[in-house]
């Protein structure tokens, strides 16, 4: 047994833990939750404070809530596990959010629905600890935006 302090590797006689492919989806739905609900937050909280810049890119709205549906789907179907069991009613809600968060940032209504929803699917994403990984998630979301779309952000 290694020392504490040792990283643990995977000596060659062990098979991996995950497969490559289930590690890359895992990756990849782990980045797309977290920007997802990032971009949820400062969307958000931009509309209750009546800010006129809603400060998220609406291209980068529109795919991260997309990919965040497509790994609600995979966690629905088993494929992915999370901290919340992930419902066809959980993935409707993300589906409502992603129009009315793109009609938003077009320039179109700002839904009054749209903060409940945000909250809801933000719970859904996370679960119970969702308002603290919320907030995590939202400076992970303003630095991607700032590094690839540096006019959009405050």
């Amino acid at each position: 047994m290694p020392h504490p302090d040792q990283p643990l590797t995977n000596d060659d006689d062990e098979e991996p833990l995950l497969s490559e492919e289930d590690e890359d989806l895992l990756d990849w739905a782990t980045m797309t939750t977290v920007y997802a609900a990032g971009y949820i937050r400062i969307l958000a909280d931009a509309i209750e404070r009546g800010d006129a810049e809603l400060q998220v890119d609406p291209v980068a709205w529109e795919n991260t809530l997309t990919a965040a549906e497509g790994a609600m789907v995979e966690q629905m179907r088993g494929r992915l596990h999370g901290p919340t069991a992930i419902t066809a009613e959980d993935i409707e809600r993300m589906r409502r959010l992603r129009e009315l968060g793109s009609a938003a940032l077009s320039g179109g209504e700002r839904s009054p629905e749209l903060g409940p929803l945000a909250l809801r699917s933000m719970g859904s994403l996370f679960g119970p600890d969702w308002q603290r990984a919320a907030q995590k998630a939202a400076f992970c979301a303003r630095a991607l935006n700032q590094e690839f779309h540096p006019r959009s952000c405050t």
